[in-house]
């Protein structure tokens, strides 16, 4: 647990360092191409070309469901949206975390029971959460699929992901 923090910090220093002498310290992590979210049904990544922002996404993420558990976890910032659905989120740090079972309206993680396969958390499930990259505040939560294990946020550029690895990239 408090390896994947201090991992997260880390990588993070290394972006927000190379950036210096007035570059956007999270430029990175900035989402390169509009890209759909596998198994959302309509849900993509937009990205926010010249945006800045002041919230650090390792603070964002700290209290969001996945944080202590040393999961893995990818980070882009974009703007989410899904037309047929009418969402249009600005700014925000996208953040998903593979094999971490999904919310029910209870509030729970998904049962077992509900997916009909005997365990309901494979390595597929990717919980998407989003935060308003100017606020800091928690906009939403979905739940995407990656068959194939092979997604990842199409970034402008380093740290690289490396998928099935863990990361907070």
């Amino acid at each position: 647990m408090r390896r994947s923090a201090y991992a997260v910090a880390l990588i993070l220093l290394g972006v927000s360092c190379s950036s210096a002498g007035g570059a956007q310290p999270y430029a990175a992590l900035h989402q390169s191409v509009r890209q759909e979210i596998p198994g959302t049904f309509g849900y993509q990544l937009v990205p926010v070309d010249g945006f800045a922002t002041d919230v650090d996404p390792v603070t964002a993420w700290r209290d969001l469901p996945g944080a202590e558990a040393g999961t893995d976890v990818s980070v882009t910032l974009a703007e989410v949206e899904n037309p047929a659905e009418g969402v249009d989120w600005g700014p925000s740090w996208v953040y998903f975390t593979n094999d971490l079972c999904y919310f029910t309206a209870k509030g729970d993680f998904v049962s077992p029971a509900r997916t009909g396969d005997g365990d309901g958390c494979t390595p597929q499930n990717v919980l998407v959460q989003v935060v308003d990259a100017t606020t800091g505040e928690f906009r939403a939560v979905f739940e995407a699929y990656d068959a194939d294990l092979t997604w990842l946020p199409e970034r402008a550029g380093s740290p690289d992901q490396v998928a099935g690895v863990t990361r907070f990239q």
